[in-house]
């Protein structure tokens, strides 16, 4: 007889769990190799030492939401760059450590990254996010209006245009009833 495997979506959210650890998550990942949607949101004791376990586990990712994780760091957007190469959708929105760095890591591991959210990552510049965005990938920031260099500003009434507006979205888990 030959056994086949029904592949299922695996989807796990955490956000918001101050319980949870890198424990938790190293434990999580052993046993839930297929995962392709997570979110660990707002986890505030999540550090670069589950996302390194997370990354090498679970290569089956495809949405991953670490906003608000405040410990990690570009270490930990290294380590999902070079495990997650599914990975379609990523929020590390509210994470004052990432830099410029995590970016470039992205840009090298993930190629099917289609959504980025780097909303307050006060460390990350636009010129980083304009090279992000030439791969194709739509990325919501919140980049300081004098980084940008507009040109004279004028009112709204001479431009006939509508005033530049950044998108927000915190990718969330689809609902698998």
């Amino acid at each position: 007889k030959q056994w086949y495997q029904r592949r299922v979506a695996i989807t796990a959210g955490l956000s918001e769990c101050n319980q949870i650890t890198d424990v938790g998550i190293q434990k999580m990942c052993s046993r839930l190799l297929l995962l392709e949607t997570l979110d660990i949101s707002y986890c505030v004791n999540v550090t670069d030492y589950a996302t390194k376990f997370l990354a090498f586990s679970c290569r089956e990712l495809v949405r991953l939401n670490i906003a608000g994780c405040t410990q990690l760091t570009d270490t930990s957007v290294s380590y999902i760059s070079g495990g997650c190469h599914y990975l379609s959708h990523l929020n590390m929105s509210n994470i004052t450590n990432m830099t410029d760095k995590a970016l470039r890591f992205l840009r090298r591991g993930c190629k099917l990254l289609q959504r980025l959210n780097v909303t307050i990552c006060p460390n990350i510049t636009y010129g980083a996010i304009q090279r992000v965005e030439t791969g194709g990938c739509v990325v919501s920031h919140s980049i300081d209006v004098k980084e940008m260099k507009l040109g004279p500003i004028l009112p709204l009434s001479q431009t006939h245009k509508r005033p530049m507006s950044v998108g927000y979205s915190i990718f969330p888990i689809p609902n698998h009833a």
